[in-house]
């Protein structure tokens, strides 16, 4: 039988109505494991055992009744990153300058989680502001990655993919810039899902990266990741934004079916350099041809699009000027050397900058809108190489040149810049026994179309190791 910490979150919902354990018991036990490995691994920020415990009983007391009424999370261990407020608890923002007193109230989606049952463990790890591709800050040290302590766990949602690896609960909280819930999915061997754009509400969104920027959720399953999903998404008074968007319950589509009629577009090379590593790029081809045994037409399909990575730091270093410039004034010698690049190009960019850059995102749009008529999904890698060492610098990837910073970026911006769904799916484990991923993208607001694909790559196989790291 499997120990506690290795359980999906729909599978601790059935021992708690089969009453194999109660959700005291798995808080104990997720404790234990956070106890004995937290130390080398950093994933949190904070922890919030007592108010866990407290939430357990409660849930404890709610499963008793056996009335059929229980909401969907309850009972179920989760983590929210450090940069979304949960009431009572610090928002560190991985920051020394940021406002470490308790929230006032949750955000919007945590309230969704608080009501639906939820137990809260803690805050994860993250990069200052969330600026950087590594889960490193000056609150402590780097986060580790569970299959190499060595090696990073990326960012910046390194702290909850190093949580869902390391099994420290199965439902974790994440934000998604740019790649910063998929590539660290993809470093720890763990399941990343963006949204698309808009789906889950927030009391604000700021400017620059935040405008392309949604929350998502990082798991084990693909069945856990619809699950934590439908919880957080959907319309909300508070956020006009949110109820424009398209809604629709991934669960119901969570199961592997038939593809027939779906067509599918394969490539490793997005329109400009993306080298990638032999044996990624041969996971991909496998992805493939999993697909095509479910019914999906795959063929070779480079959309013609230039590379999104002149837009992208525009919008991640105004954004950051805008966002965060005004708490960081006059404290400059505590912040981070990325998060002081960062804001020295935002407060640089003119506005004739910025314009220029929007334009080049409309234009990118319609590029891929129109390469979405001929496509349902494009099937690429979700990084080019599997996790570096902390803190490496890498200017080559299959003896080709790169620049260090998009290293590990090569290929999730493009799915913020048009607001499109996309997950990335663990493909098993490289010649040094570290994680790779293959990436799945689909027209925005077909959520529905890569959870479909995901729950057919996941019954085929297409991870052959552990989903849990061997820590």
């Amino acid at each position: 039988m499997a120990e506690i910490h290795e359980l999906s979150a729909r599978e601790l919902r059935a021992g708690y109505e089969a009453r194999t354990f109660t959700p005291e018991e798995v808080v104990e036990a997720i404790f234990e494991r956070i106890e004995a490995l937290e130390l080398s691994l950093n994933a949190f920020i904070s922890q919030t055992r007592d108010a866990a415990l407290v939430q357990a009983h409660a849930a404890a007391r709610q499963w008793s009744l056996r009335d059929g009424n229980q909401p969907p999370l309850l009972g179920i261990p989760i983590t929210i990153k450090d940069l979304v407020d949960v009431q009572r608890v610090p928002t560190t923002m991985g920051s020394l300058v940021a406002d470490h007193q308790p929230a006032q109230r949750d955000e919007l989606f945590v309230e969704r989680l608080r009501d639906a049952g939820a137990l809260f463990l803690g805050k994860t790890n993250t990069s200052e502001f969330g600026l950087a591709a590594q889960t490193t800050n000056r609150l402590g040290p780097p986060t580790a990655n569970p299959w190499n302590l060595e090696r990073t766990a990326g960012g910046s949602s390194g702290g909850a993919a190093a949580a869902c690896a390391a099994g420290f609960g199965p439902l974790h909280h994440g934000t998604d810039g740019g790649g910063s819930a998929r590539v660290p999915a993809a470093y720890c061997g763990v399941i990343g899902f963006k949204p698309s754009g808009r789906r889950i509400p927030r009391r604000t969104r700021g400017a620059g990266m935040s405008q392309i920027s949604t929350d998502g959720v990082l798991a084990r399953t693909v069945g856990d990741i619809a699950l934590m999903h439908d919880v957080m998404a959907g319309p909300h008074p508070d956020d006009p934004v949110a109820s424009r968007a398209a809604s629709g319950r991934l669960s119901e589509v969570s199961r592997p079916g038939s593809l027939e009629g779906l067509q599918v577009g394969l490539t490793t090379e997005l329109g400009w350099p993306t080298p990638c590593e032999p044996l990624i790029a041969s996971r991909v081809e496998v992805a493939a041809a999993m697909l095509r045994e479910a019914g999906a037409s795959v063929s070779a399909a480079s959309p013609p699009i230039s590379d999104p990575n002149e837009i992208f730091p525009t919008l991640s270093a105004v954004g950051a000027a805008a966002n965060y410039g005004e708490m960081c004034v006059g404290r400059e010698e505590e912040l981070n050397d990325y998060t002081l690049g960062s804001l020295k190009r935002g407060r640089s960019l003119t506005g004739v900058r910025v314009a220029e850059a929007y334009a080049a995102l409309d234009r990118l749009s319609r590029a891929m809108d129109a390469w979405f008529d001929n496509f349902d999904v494009l099937l690429t890698p979700t990084s080019a190489i599997a996790a570096h060492q902390h803190g490496a610098v890498i200017d080559e990837i299959a003896g080709k040149s790169v620049t260090p910073w998009t290293i590990s970026i090569l290929y999730t911006p493009l799915a913020n810049l048009i607001q499109a769904p996309a997950i990335a799916m663990p493909a098993g484990l490289d010649a040094d026994g570290l994680p790779v991923s293959v990436q799945l993208v689909a027209r925005e607001g077909n959520d529905a179309t890569v959870i479909r694909c995901a729950a057919v790559l996941e019954e085929a196989g297409l991870n052959d190791a552990s989903p849990l790291a061997q820590v």
